[in-house]
Parts: C-alpha cells; sequence; structure tokens
C-alpha cells in the first residue's frame, strides 16, 4: 500500500513538474532518451538504435532491472530530460509516460523487447478480463511503433490503442546480429568467457515465460520441468542452461516466487543458471537448442535456424486467461512437449520442421532480414519509410 501511495505521489509531482518546466525549456531535437525499467544496462533494441545513430545526438540513457527498484538515476534529471528530448526510445512499459504531456516535436517511438505478436497485452488485454484502469495509459502516446511483420501491425495498433499507421513492419534492430557470421561468433565467446565450462558441451537453454496475470505476481511451476532428471538422463556431453523471464528472475531474487530444491541441488552438475547475463541475443547464440513455451524468444532464436521445442502444461488455460493473438498452432515450428518425458525426447530427436518454418517467417518475422537497425533509424531520426 505505502509503495502504491509513493508512486502515485510521484507521478503527480511529475505531471506538474513536467508541464512548469514546458513553459521555459524548449525542445532538443538533437537529445534522445533511451528508457527501460526492465533491464540493468543498456541491451537489445534499445542498444541497437543507440549503437547505430551518429555522433550529433546526445544520447541519454535511463535504466534499472525492476521498475520496483528506487534510484539508480536522478529523477529531476530524468524528468528534465523527459519534457526537453526531441526523441525518447521504449522497449517496454514505462511508467512516466502515463503522466508526461507529449509536446508537438516530440517522438514517443515504442521499440517494444520482442519480436512478432504472441501474448495479448495492453487494451488488447480488455476482453480477457482486465480493468482498463490498470492499462499503462502512456501507450496512446506513442508517435511510433516497430514491429516485425505486416500480420503483427494491427495487433500492436490495438494493444497500444493507436491508428495502425503508426505502427511500421520495420524489423527489430537486435535481430540485425543473427545476419552476421562474426557478430555471432563474437557473441558465443562472450558466453563461453562468461561461462567457460559450457565450451564443447551441447546446450540446451531453457526460457519459458512466467504465469500471473502482472510481472509482480509472476510465477513459473519449475517442478514440471524435471532438469535434475533430465541433465542426468542426458549426460556429460549436454549441459542445461537456465534463464528466466526478468519479472521472474526478479520474483526469484526478491523471495517471492522460490526455486525447488531439486533444481537447487542441480545447479552446477549439468545444470547453469544465466539468468543474471545481460544481453539474451548472446545465450541464443550458444544455445543449440530452445525448450521455451509462450515466449516472444521463439522469434528471435528462430532466425538462428536451429531446433525449439515448446514445454506446454497449461496450453487451455493459458490461452484462455491470458489471450493469444492468433491461434497458437500458427506459433508453432518445433517439437511439442507436455511432461519431462516427453521433453527429453524431443531433445534428442532435434527435429527442425522446415515446411513449418517457411510459414512461420512470412507471418512473423518476414522485416528482420539484418537491416532493421537502419530502416528504424531511417523511419524514427529521417522521416524516411519505404513500404
Amino acid at each position: 500500500m505505502k509503495r502504491k501511495i509513493f508512486k502515485a505521489a510521484e507521478l503527480i509531482l511529475f505531471m506538474i513538474y513536467n508541464r512548469i518546466y514546458a513553459l521555459f525549456h524548449r525542445i532538443d531535437k538533437d537529445k534522445v532518451l533511451f528508457l527501460s525499467e526492465s533491464h540493468g544496462e543498456l541491451d537489445g533494441n534499445l542498444k541497437a538504435v543507440c549503437d547505430g545513430l551518429d555522433g550529433k545526438y546526445e544520447k541519454r540513457i535511463y535504466v534499472k532491472a525492476d521498475r520496483r527498484q528506487r534510484g539508480g538515476f536522478s529523477k529531476i534529471d530524468l524528468w528534465n530530460d523527459l519534457t526537453t528530448a526531441g526523441y525518447i526510445m521504449l522497449d517496454d512499459f514505462f511508467g512516466l509516460t502515463s503522466a508526461m504531456r507529449l509536446r508537438k516535436r516530440q517522438e514517443l517511438v515504442q521499440l517494444w523487447h520482442g519480436a512478432g505478436a504472441f501474448k495479448k497485452f495492453g487494451f488488447s488485454r480488455i476482453n480477457t478480463g482486465d480493468n482498463i484502469r490498470n492499462i499503462n495509459k502512456g501507450y496512446r502516446k506513442y508517435t511510433k511503433a516497430a514491429v516485425t511483420s505486416e500480420l503483427a501491425r494491427p495487433c500492436f495498433a490495438e494493444a497500444f490503442d493507436i491508428p495502425v499507421d503508426r505502427v511500421q513492419a520495420v524489423g527489430s534492430p537486435r535481430t540485425d546480429m543473427f545476419f552476421d557470421e562474426k557478430r555471432i561468433e563474437e557473441a558465443r565467446n562472450r558466453v563461453y568467457t562468461a561461462y567457460p565450462h559450457l565450451k564443447g558441451k551441447k546446450i540446451i537453454l531453457i526460457a519459458p515465460t512466467y504465469r500471473g496475470r502482472k510481472v509482480e505476481d509472476a510465477y513459473y511451476e519449475f517442478e514440471r520441468l524435471r532438469l535434475a532428471d533430465i541433465s542426468k538422463a542426458l549426460g556429460d556431453s549436454y549441459h542445461i542452461i537456465t534463464k528466466w523471464h526478468p519479472a521472474l528472475y526478479n520474483n526469484i531474487k526478491r523471495g517471492i516466487c522460490k526455486l525447488p530444491e531439486s533444481l537447487l541441488n542441480a545447479f552446477g552438475d549439468g545444470i547453469t543458471d544465466v539468468s543474471g547475463y545481460g544481453d539474451i541475443n548472446d545465450i541464443l547464440t550458444a544455445a543449440d537448442i530452445l525448450v521455451t513455451d509462450y515466449s516472444s524468444v521463439i522469434f528471435d532464436y528462430f532466425l538462428l535456424n536451429k531446433p525449439v521445442i515448446y514445454f506446454i502444461y497449461d496450453r487451455e488455460d493459458y490461452s484462455s486467461n491470458r489471450g493469444l493473438y492468433f491461434d497458437f498452432k500458427d506459433y508453432i515450428y518445433g517439437d511439442i512437449a507436455s511432461d519431462s518425458d516427453e521433453l527429453l525426447k524431443a531433445v534428442k530427436a532435434e527435429n527442425m520442421h522446415n515446411e513449418l518454418r517457411r510459414d512461420f517467417n512470412e507471418k512473423f518475422v518476414k522485416a528482420c532480414d539484418g537491416k532493421s537497425t537502419s530502416r528504424v533509424i531511417k523511419w524514427v531520426f529521417e522521416g524516411e519509410y519505404k513500404q
């Protein structure tokens, strides 16, 4: 309760400050903000665009790993920059945007952290039982939103409650590296440097999304995976790594969500948790097989042309309660497992399902071609976009 009161008071103060400060300070079209409340360092789409911009822009970065975390940067500096920056770049929900008054010459750009269009969110969830009062009103202020296919455009327009012409299939900048063998090798070596024992192993990446309606309530039924048993069955040539969703990982660190003893005891013996490693793209390059479920990581991993396995134990409940933009079968380009025995069998089979992959590419990641960063920069900063 105290946290909610504090947060509400902060939004009201910022709302007043934002409007008064704007009376005396002009927009600086060369100032670019990069904002994230779900990453402890700049990464993903934000980093790709930041690195791709030329030197004429003043780049201001405000990031923290958890929106519940206090501190990390000066609030006054952030408030000033939100009021005067010409460009504000986001990769997820950012609370203060709901209270700010977007000025005429400002661009509020949503690059989003996931490719494709999978789980319903934002205003798309009104029909799934979510209270509209809990939806971030800042979504409606986006002047531009980037997606990875034409099919995803109306989905994101609905989620943000903005006109579809503000949403364009320009791709996902962070996926450009998957089209560059040198960058893939460099990323893989960064993982080996961080975790030397992984080199030479066949790596199985476990990366499910969380369960729960809100990120603050994130949980997962870890015991269903039986990773210790699977690791033992696979033998020494394999190594399992776990990378939990940031919301889930934050709740694990806070003690809200607990890992089972069987999994904790198995860490270091054929299983390694890499949730603390920053950029998931690096982890994806090192993984030989991905095990996931309803996570948007399937869209990024698709571009590496390696096997994926869907570990699904709650398909009907999840689809009805969370809501998906399309039928679940449209997202499938790998084997499906509903228990640990089926999962072990699928890991050993390494099936690719090439025909399903062709359909998946056309529907969800057609705009990811290694040129997304330059396309986004031209669209946002130079006003150029060709359909």
